[in-house]
Parts: C-alpha cells; structure tokens; sequence
C-alpha cells in the first residue's frame, strides 16, 4: 500500500495558511491525498485554494488526490461543485466523513440516499464511499450497522473506507475487518490508540451504551483528545492492518490524526517516521 494523509490532520494549519501548511506536507513527502473539510475558508471541500493554482500545486510537487470527504448536511448543488473541482485536480473519489443512524428504518433510508448521490456520482465520473467512526458497529435487531449499510447500498455505487482506530473503538478487529469488507474496500484511515488513555479502546465497555441511539453528542462526548496518539506511539497493531490491507489490494493507507496534542506539523512528521519502519509500504 502507497502512504498517504488525509488533510484533517492538519486542519487548523491549513485555516491559518492553506499554501504554507500544503507546502510542508508536500517537502514532507506525503503524496497520496484525501481532503477534508474547511469550513474556515472560501473553498471547504478542497484544498483551501483556487482550483487552477490547485492544480498547479499538486502537480509541480507530484501530489496525488485520492479521496475528499463530505459532510452529510451536504446538498446535490454543492456536491455538482465539488465535483467539478476534484475532477479537475484528477480525483474520482468523494467520501461521506460521517452520519449517524436513529435506528434500523432510519438507517435503510439513509442507504437510499447513499445509493441516490453515489449514482449521482457515477453520471459524473465519481465515486463515492462511506467512512466509519465507532457507532457502525453498534447492534440494530442483532446486525452490525456497518453490515446493514453495506448489505442495503449498491456495490456499483458506495464503497467504504475503513477507519482502523474507530473500528477498534467500536469492540471490533480492524484485520478481520479489511478481510471481511475487501468487495468495498478502497481506502484505509490510520492513527494509534494512546498508551496514556486510561480508558478500554472499546468505547462499549465503558463510556457508550450500545443499547441507545448514539447521536452526534454522544459521539463527541465519547471522543476524548487523550485517546489518540501519533502512528507508531500507541497500542494498536499497525503492522498486521498494513500486512491485511495489501492482502486484499487497497491501494492506500492514509494519516488522518483526528486530535494531537503536538504541532500538526510535527505530529504528521512524527507518524511518518513511524510508517517508514513498517514493511509492505511505499512512498510514491
């Protein structure tokens, strides 16, 4: 798998100078990646930039946009635009970053609408996929949600991409996940569980009752800064997530540091270090 990084990781550098902060990640040697949300700036589906000079960017530092998420509040309008913009910088890919699910009729009808925008996607070039946290993998009638959305959306029209810590947040094992999602897999996320949390990694042990409805809030009570941890500094088995990610062809494993308590840029510096030591890697 090549290494990549999703922008989140430097989100707050990017806000204060979006040509600086892509500058540094580029010299870095990141070159693989997906962007995020900026609603600070004018451009908040991209790269914080006009999308000619954008262009020009990746391209005289030989970057590559493989992914970009979007936020579920997003409309059709917005998304046409966003396409346009990522068609134009070569990529093919938008995401959902997140959604959350009252119950099972909410869920099958959230799938519809996955469905609608991934045909609306595909009519224009793109494709489109569904990224996790941890509550995919609460329970609805005994099912995992990840399961119902995957079972109830079209594999011509959604795919996933696999958030390795929030899956291991969820109670579940990232590998046997890769292995068992592989038909949707296009794209892994990775950072690490810290060593100093003081809590289970699995949220339903302690902190989330998986038998209630989990909204926003209680996933952003859920989500304490002191849990995540640069790649190579925590408790999760990054190796074997590398070694069952290329097992089943993903082409990419990408950075997104949700919180650190470093300087971005030092925290992304800080993970590639690390990511260069495991084997089954590439660069470019």
């Amino acid at each position: 798998m090549k290494v990549g990084i999703q922008t989140y990781s430097v989100r707050e550098s990017l806000t204060r100078d979006p040509r600086g902060t892509l500058q540094k990640v580029a010299d870095m040697g990141y070159k693989y990646w997906e962007t995020c949300l900026l609603s600070g700036l004018n451009d908040d589906f991209g790269l914080g930039i006009p999308v000619k000079e954008a262009r020009k960017f990746i391209d005289d530092n030989g970057v590559k946009i493989v992914g970009a998420h979007i936020a579920s509040r997003t409309n059709l309008d917005t998304l046409e635009a966003m396409f346009d913009y990522h068609k134009e910088l070569g990529n093919d890919r938008v995401g959902l970053s997140a959604h959350f699910f009252d119950d099972r009729d909410d869920l099958l009808q959230k799938c519809e609408k996955y469905n609608e925008v991934g045909e609306f996607a595909k009519a224009r070039g793109m494709h489109f996929y569904y990224h996790n946290h941890f509550h995919e993998f609460q329970k609805f009638d005994g099912e995992y949600v990840m399961d119902i959305l995957l079972a109830n959306t079209d594999p011509e029209l959604v795919s996933f991409e696999l958030d390795a810590f929030w899956a291991a947040r969820g109670g579940m094992d990232p590998v046997e996940l890769i292995h068992k999602y592989k038909d949707r897999l296009i794209l892994l996320h990775q950072k690490d569980f810290s060593k100093t949390a003081g809590e289970p990694i699995n949220l339903f042990e302690k902190a989330v009752d998986p038998q209630k409805r989990i909204d926003r809030n209680v996933y952003q009570n859920a989500r304490k800064d002191t849990s995540f941890a640069e790649v190579g500094t925590g408790t999760m088995d990054i190796q074997s997530i590398i070694d069952a990610g290329n097992a089943v062809g993903v082409p990419y494993i990408l950075l997104e540091q949700d919180f650190t308590f470093l300087d971005e840029i030092d925290s992304i510096q800080i993970s590639m270090n690390a990511f260069r030591k495991f084997s089954g890697i590439e660069w470019a």
